[in-house]
């Protein structure tokens, strides 16, 4: 591949060439390897840091590639790579007992350790890791392997009293140990299924079928149950916040005429799924920079010298419910057009550890049927398993071995057509939406083309499950509750289709345009208000609905910026511009509604401290930077009443930008919110809380053993710069010049505070210093702070 090298840099990058297809010798700062560079020598890496310890890896192949990267996140954030990875084989109850959360933080959310082992055990098997090995190409295979031996040579000197004062939290435990390749590929598998069944690790893990005879007569019952189902449930991360903000201008919209990229994930500051940066170079074949998830051996969110791209989380469901109807006096049965089915029995055993530390074995069997894992939803109202019906899950990812393929594929693009077509080509992104612009190509990319269940609208009427399915897909719209009595209602396939039962690029929605593309984790609809996106499945996303507040902040940052409306010079996108506008904290649920909202609430016969809280709400500048006074109370009044009926103008799918708006001044609605107002003052009194503290004293970032004050606030109040702010880039291609790239990974590259990078780069988020990557050879070396070269 053409990388672009600075005129006296190839005398340099032939050196680095030589010295790699060698195999170097160890230098300062790593540990005691072999430093032999006999031509047997299978892993071979230097590894370069810049400020704030960010790695750059040089290798002459893509073993050596992740050899490098390896060793370096494990120099960095060891001991949670080697928690999760007890995790991954499920193993979590044999070291921290059953009882314990597996997690503070992670896409699989917090289930008690020994169902994160049962879990583990039975979706993420020894089958689905060899079916998920044997479909990657060797490259990707290399990059595994050498990622394993970089992990594994780091435990090594750990375990030999190496690094001295790192990693105390795991550096003497009994579950600190090198891992396999196969180890690696769970990892991947698991990430594969966030949105998906690892977002049901507890539901799938108990689910069990009753005793014949002991269903009740209310579980035999067909009526309607009265459901108690939260939206925000099937969402990654079960909850509303875990997504991302991303702009892309084409060249009409730009200063320089050249396009223009902004990636902004929120996404986890702490735990295994946090992000790490990471650039990764083998000369003359790839040379890419950005973000990975941890554990991941390639950049999942990044830029070369001919592309960049971003990522939010999609709101298509990558699951449907099937509904079962079991064999009467059997319900390990079921019936599948006419003829009964045995569901398939998997007896797992788990070592588990005690209050004395002895290790008792657990055994537990659970079951699949021919559409995937068996699921116990009773908790939202659901009947539990019965004699009569009982349900069970299909994961279209799962199925998809695509998804990091199409990554790797990414990382080496070399146009925006190719990064397009390389997309249609494996249809394997798992669970996100792209952006992405290219050098000298006038437009910018917006993407959902995912795997995403066929499950067109034209099989809703026939194939919902009665009577539940309409309610469910009436609370949770787009997500089918499907008959499983009838093969018939399976998901189809599309003439295009990547897998079975996946739609085909063909139905999936996508832009490219020289104006610009949006995405804050609503649907594909609005990707640009002037060019919506239409006709597309229910279970994709929405068309023509109300949207998230954080989506019209977003979409009001990027028209302020071209109607010349945000009090900065001109009317265009800059780099420059882009990066203040991300994060200038605007509120916009309080430039909606606070003025008539303190018009309301607010009276001199108040008591003594709302007169003080509307007197600070009123000076208050409607943003969440850390000197402002105020923001604290409208969070507080917020977080009461976002759910109320609050506008006097409904939404208008003609505007859908601007509406809903202006406030509701119903006698019922005043009293919610003064009731609101009311207690939202008293809490901050009671907990101690100034009224008219600034932001940054009482909102701090979280890292632990650290209080660094954090700006910004919640998606929900109308922020775009949200708390969790996590791998950030402001990306274009000027003319003539190498790719410039404004990076921010806000809690920095290591999770361990013995590190001396742990607290840097979220002192410079603090202040809203980007950092300007080092990307050519000659901007590495006048950055560079430590080197080293591994082999073995």
């Amino acid at each position: 591949m053409p990388q672009y090298v600075q005129p006296g840099n190839l005398a340099r990058l032939g050196v680095i060439t030589s010295i790699l297809a060698l195999g170097a010798c160890l230098g300062g700062g790593g540990g005691g390897g072999s430093s032999s560079s006999e031509p047997s020598t299978r892993f071979s890496a230097t590894i370069e840091r810049t400020t704030y310890g960010i790695p750059h890896i040089t290798a002459a192949d893509y073993a050596g590639a992740g050899y490098g990267h390896g060793y370096a996140i494990a120099e960095d954030n060891l001991c949670v790579l080697a928690d999760a990875f007890i995790t991954y084989r499920g193993e979590r109850s044999q070291y921290f007992g059953p009882d314990a959360p597996a997690s503070l933080a992670s896409t699989f959310g917090s289930p008690p350790n020994l169902e994160a082992d049962f879990f583990f055990r039975f979706i993420v098997n020894d089958e689905a890791v060899t079916r998920f090995r044997d479909d990657q190409p060797q490259d990707v295979r290399d990059l595994v392997s050498g990622f394993t031996a970089g992990y594994n040579r780091y435990v090594r000197e750990i375990l030999d009293d190496g690094h001295a004062g790192r990693h105390a939290d795991c550096r003497n435990q009994p579950w600190l140990a090198e891992i396999s390749e196969d180890d690696l590929m769970r990892r991947l598998i698991a990430l594969n299924l966030s949105a998906s069944s690892a977002n049901w690790v507890e539901e799938i893990a108990s689910a069990q079928p009753p005793a014949v005879g002991a269903a009740s007569l209310r579980m035999r019952s067909r009526s309607a149950p009265e459901l108690d189902i939260d939206p925000q449930r099937f969402k990654l991360g079960r909850k509303e916040g875990i997504g991302s903000n991303t702009f892309a201008f084409g060249s009409d919209t730009t200063e320089t005429g050249r396009s223009l990229l902004l990636a902004n994930p929120h996404w986890y500051p702490i735990g295994i799924d946090r992000f790490y940066q990471v650039h990764m170079t083998i000369p003359g074949e790839m040379d890419i920079s950005g973000a990975s998830i941890m554990g991941s051996p390639m950049v999942q969110m990044g830029f070369n010298d001919h592309i960049a791209w971003a990522h939010t989380v999609s709101t298509a469901y990558r699951f449907t419910l099937f509904e079962l109807q079991m064999v009467p006096g059997d319900p390990t049965r079921y019936v599948l057009d006419g003829e009964e089915r045995a569901l398939e029995a998997t007896e797992l055993t788990v070592q588990v550890r005690q209050p004395d530390d002895s290790l008792v074995p657990v055994s537990r069997t659970l079951y699949r049927s021919v559409y995937g894992p068996m699921i116990n939803l009773s908790a939202m109202g659901l009947p539990a398993w019965g004699e009569e019906r009982a349900f069970t899950l299909r994961d279209v990812n799962l199925e998809n071995t695509r998804a990091f393929q199409n990554f790797f594929a990414w990382n080496t693009a070399e146009s925006l057509d190719e990064f397009y077509g390389i997309i249609q080509q494996y249809v394997g992104i798992p669970w996100v939406n792209t952006t992405a612009i290219g050098r000298d190509d006038d437009r910018a990319l917006y993407s959902d083309i995912t795997a995403v269940p066929n499950v067109p609208d034209s099989m809703l009427a026939d194939c919902l499950a009665q009577p539940l399915g309409p309610i469910v897909i009436e609370v949770v719209p787009g997500l089918p509750l499907l008959d499983g009595s009838r093969s018939a209602c399976n998901w189809r396939s599309d003439p295009d289709s990547r897998q079975p039962g996946a739609f085909g690029p063909g139905n999936l929605p996508s832009l490219l345009t020289t104006d610009y593309v949006v995405n804050m984790n609503d649907s594909y609809w609005l990707s640009n208000p002037q060019q919506p996106l239409t006709g597309y499945a229910g279970i994709i996303g929405q068309e023509e609905y109300q949207q998230s507040l954080r989506s019209r902040m977003g979409h009001t940052l990027v028209l302020d910026r071209l109607n010349g409306a945000d009090g900065i010079n001109g009317h265009l996108a800059s780099s420059e511009n882009i990066r203040e506008i991300s994060l200038n904290n605007r509120v916009y649920s309080a430039e909606l509604l606070k003025d008539e909202i303190l018009a309301q609430v607010c009276s001199d016969s108040a008591p003594d401290t709302e007169q003080q809280a509307c007197q600070v709400l009123g000076a208050w500048n409607n943003t969440g930077e850390i000197d402002a006074v105020g923001a604290h109370v409208w969070s507080a009044f917020w977080s009461k009443v976002r759910t109320s009926d609050l506008y006097a103008t409904p939404f208008d799918a003609a505007d859908p930008v601007n509406t809903p708006n202006g406030l509701n001044t119903s006698a019922d609605n005043l009293e919610v919110l003064r009731t609101a107002f009311s207690e939202a003052v008293a809490e901050l009194v009671d907990a101690g809380i100034a009224l008219d503290a600034q932001l940054g004293e009482v909102q701090f970032y979280l890292k632990p053993g650290t209080q660094i004050p954090q700006f910004g606030g919640e998606g929900s109040e109308g922020y775009f710069t949200v708390l969790r702010n996590s791998y950030m880039h402001v990306v274009d291609f000027p003319e003539g010049e190498p790719v410039r790239a404004w990076t921010f990974l806000t809690h920095g590259v290591t999770s361990d505070p013995a590190s001396p990078h742990y607290t840097e780069y979220t002192e410079a988020y603090l202040d809203k210093d980007w950092h300007l990557f080092p990307y050519t050879r000659e901007q590495i070396v006048a950055a560079r702070i430590s080197s080293i070269d591994i082999s073995e």
